[in-house]
């Protein structure tokens, strides 16, 4: 049972163009993967979202969080979370990198604990349990002309939506109020529209957009501003009765207290690739129950690994509203030997495959590779 080897790919491919959503282009698609293996041959697969600077979170682990896990018992998998957490807690390292590469390695415990009780990762989770999961499109990016927009939400449609993201503040704001006055046209109320604007605007950009966006009757406007501008988010509680959503920038339940205890989201968002998790995750689910804040499992662009993780944690929740839905082609969708399961009618419908259901497809990955490394009881560590 003890955990005897962590082997770990900082990946990095061409979009073979540009992505543009709110204020940013991306050109590349970045993560990393965590596969854990123990003495008695069991293996286990996991995420670190690490968009930026993927070599950064192999170092983390390779250098410092693998001293916590070798040799281990990996069925202690809380125990495991707290023994990162804690050597990094005092030196402040409770956010961004450190808790990103946390989280692939918790990812791959919980992959590994239910591949070896013979269970799909929602029922070893242990929670509600409801493998019929709500989903939303992810998204609508940002284009030359509102037709295209129109035509990417329509393609959502089509493939089985009923709720659909749509990028805002990438642009000027008459292109955006036009894309979402087009998708609404085409579909009246039969498709639930949310934006996000990836934090790109400040409070009193965000305020006019909302003012402005009030008939087009929004599900919710994810992350308007930045993660630390509360005055933003209070602002906007304030003057619009728009649902808010924000969590994926959080990275512990203590950081996002705010949020929840004042109320100032409806809906909650972290990400398993980033918070620690489905550990880091489960904390935060139960920790948004006492404010009636409701769940939604967010991926971004992950891999096909986060993207199932985002929907065994929303099949486990106790309250929850649609999680995200990866749509948009990636050289990050075809490097395992599973898929995202189909859309019927808004919603997904989860397998008995143990764990994830991701069997990863490592040729594919060495080749991808940027770097990688295996790492086992042998190997230098530089932690202290």
């Amino acid at each position: 049972m003890k955990v005897n080897e962590i082997r770990v790919w900082a990946l990095s491919e061409s979009l073979g163009g540009e992505w543009r959503i709110s204020g940013q282009n991306w050109s590349r698609i970045n993560t990393v993967l965590v596969r854990i293996t123990t003495e008695d041959g069991l293996t286990g697969v996991g995420e670190t979202n690490l968009r930026t600077a993927p070599r950064a979170g192999l170092a983390t682990i390779r250098d410092h969080l693998a001293s916590s896990v070798i040799g281990r018992d990996s069925r202690d998998i809380e125990g495991i979370w707290w023994s990162m957490f804690r050597r990094g807690r005092p030196r402040g390292h409770t956010r961004g990198f450190y808790l990103k590469a946390m989280s692939g390695i918790d990812m791959a415990l919980w992959d590994l604990d239910a591949r070896r009780r013979n269970e799909p990762l929602w029922r070893s989770l242990r929670g509600v349990g409801e493998p019929q999961v709500p989903v939303y499109a992810s998204a609508v990016r940002i284009f030359d002309r509102v037709e295209e927009a129109v035509a990417k939400a329509e393609a959502f449609v089509d493939a089985g939506h009923t709720t659909v993201k749509v990028m805002v503040a990438g642009r000027e704001r008459a292109y955006d109020l036009a894309v979402l006055r087009a998708i609404r046209e085409r579909f009246g109320e039969s498709v639930e529209l949310c934006i996000d604007a990836n934090s790109s605007y400040e409070t009193n950009e965000a305020v006019r957009f909302a003012k402005a966006a009030e008939d087009i009757d929004l599900l919710f406007f994810e992350e308007p501003v930045p993660p630390d501008n509360l005055r933003g988010y209070r602002r906007l509680r304030a003057v619009s009765h728009v649902g808010l959503a924000a969590g994926q920038s959080e990275f512990t339940v203590f950081g996002a207290q705010p949020l929840l205890a004042e109320g100032l989201i409806d809906i909650f968002q972290p990400n398993a690739g980033r918070v620690g998790g489905p550990t880091g995750v489960r904390y935060m689910q139960h920790a948004a129950l006492p404010h009636s804040i409701r769940f939604s499992g967010h991926v971004g662009a992950s891999s096909v690994v986060n993207g199932l993780a985002a929907l065994h944690l929303a099949a486990a929740a106790p309250e929850r509203t649609a999680a995200e839905y990866w749509e948009e082609d990636s050289p990050l969708i075809d490097i395992a030997e599973a898929a995202y399961p189909p859309v019927t009618d808004g919603h997904v419908q989860l397998g008995d495959a143990p764990g994830l259901g991701v069997e990863l497809d490592e040729s594919r990955l060495d080749a991808m590779a940027i770097e990688s490394v295996t790492i086992d009881a042998n190997s230098q560590t530089y932690s202290q």
